[in-house]
């Protein structure tokens, strides 16, 4: 048991000999790294999931993820040493853990506003098995104030027991990037952690510390550490925005918005973002209205948070706008062409559609009746495509692309980067790219041959 008293327990020979037990419930994207980079530090690890089919692909050791070096084997190691298991039982998983971990999505709902129920529910049902000497550590990102406010009274009040006193409550977010999440916990950045009290932000950061590499940032409250993901976020948001409309004023003035952020950013103090079809995922687009929620709380307005998400929620537009543009300069119409939309996933080499700006432009493209309608992505397959969007669906991408008048490269998968789409455009007729990544290079042959690149300002 961990959160001990320290004058009758060493907690240094605990940490040093990994004599815990850490349960961390959610086995997704980033609950799965989690479970690995304990589990390579030596401690047993159970993993809880509510979903029977990852807890039995877990426990088979084909977790559910792709594209996360070292997780697989990770979870298999850990299944063949027996240090790892999944389970469904939250209850068999609390009475066997020391530290229980949380990584479950928080999500927004109907409204806009942060969707709490899920953890709630959570919360309450942990209290109920919540023992004295045990240490809960929130990693989702949440409201600031969440900790404090909301988590910590609904355990007291279930378990009869006194967080800081009793049991150890404490904010350290995942700080993580799909596609190196494992390396980013163990190697890359420093872990935030902020208790509900100065004894458990350091005993939870003795923890961290036995395999976090590049150190820990202990905050002065729960609430800070819980700023720092939000405000984080907000940051990306707001200068992504700010990128994209620095973008339509430069197609106005007819300058390459590409050109000018490279010379504006080799001054020190210049960081201009890049410009692009929308914001997408988990984390960019939803932390905003966590802030935008918290400061109406508080009698605040947040007037700059709220506009670079009106600006960033308008891009599915204007890639629409752009696409009308370049046809007409074709002397082309939607509704009588073939359009192929590449790209589902809201990044690059990243299967995850969650916030995708691709599913809006689609909508809109529908509105406009095109005669046929494609999308390729070389991440999903046709169900999975069909249980996210309406839209017919190629996995041939040469095939998708015979014959197109209109393509639409929305995401920025290796797969297109290599592509040649020349071999593949015929020169009797012209085509437009509407390259929201900047992908092609070498747009002045295309428009040689006849059709047209145009980009998100350039």
């Amino acid at each position: 048991m961990i959160y001990w008293d320290a004058s009758v327990v060493d907690e240094d020979n605990i940490i040093d000999n990994r004599d815990l037990t850490i349960a961390v419930i959610g086995q997704g994207k980033m609950g799965l790294p989690i479970d690995v980079a304990f589990l390579n530090a030596g401690y047993r690890v159970i993993g809880v999931d509510v979903n029977p089919k990852v807890v039995e692909l877990v426990s088979q050791g084909n977790p559910p993820i792709v594209g996360e070096p070292g997780v697989e084997e990770g979870i298999r190691k850990g299944l063949q040493t027996k240090k790892f298991e999944c389970t469904l039982s939250l209850e068999y998983a609390l009475k066997q853990s020391d530290v229980i971990i949380i990584i479950i999505p928080i999500l927004l709902n109907k409204y806009n506003n942060p969707d709490l129920q899920p953890l709630i529910k959570l919360i309450d049902s942990i209290a109920v098995h919540l023992r004295r000497g045990q240490i809960i550590i929130l990693e989702s990102t949440v409201p600031p104030l969440t900790t404090e406010t909301i988590i910590k009274p609904h355990l007291e009040r279930i378990s009869n027991l006194k967080a800081g006193i009793d049991f150890g409550l404490a904010f350290a977010p995942e700080r993580t990037y799909s596609g190196r999440a494992l390396k980013d916990i163990v190697d890359n950045y420093p872990k935030i952690v902020g208790g509900i009290n100065k004894k458990t932000t350091d005993k939870v950061a003795k923890i961290y510390a036995s395999f976090v590499k590049n150190g820990i940032i202990k905050m002065s409250s729960a609430t800070a550490a819980e700023a720092v993901k939000v405000f984080k976020g907000v940051y990306r948001d707001v200068n992504i925005a700010l990128a994209n409309e620095l973008a339509k004023i430069a197609e106005k003035l007819d300058v390459d918005i590409m050109e000018v952020i490279a010379a504006a950013n080799t001054e020190p103090y210049s960081h201009i973002h890049y410009p692009g079809p929308g914001v997408g995922g988990h984390c960019i687009p939803v932390y905003p209205q966590f802030l935008i929620n918290v400061a109406s709380e508080h009698g605040l307005n947040a007037p700059i948070t709220k506009t670079a998400r009106a600006v960033n929620l308008s891009m599915p537009s204007h890639v629409i706008n752009r696409c009308l543009f370049g046809m007409n300069k074709l002397n082309k119409a939607l509704k009588s062409s073939k359009v192929v939309v590449l790209g589902l996933a809201y990044r690059g080499n990243v299967k995850e559609s969650r916030n995708s700006p691709s599913i809006e432009v689609i909508k809109q493209l529908k509105h406009y009746e095109p005669k046929e309608l494609i999308l390729h992505d070389p991440l999903f397959t046709s169900d999975e495509i069909s249980r996210i969007v309406d839209v017919t669906f190629d996995s041939d991408l040469e095939h998708a692309l015979n014959g197109a008048d209109c393509i639409l490269i929305l995401t920025d998968h290796d797969h297109y980067k290599s592509f040649n789409f020349l071999t593949i455009l015929k020169n009797d007729n012209p085509c437009l790219i509407v390259d929201t990544k900047n992908l092609i290079k070498n747009r002045e042959e295309y428009n040689h041959l006849g059709h047209l690149v145009i980009g998100i300002g350039n």
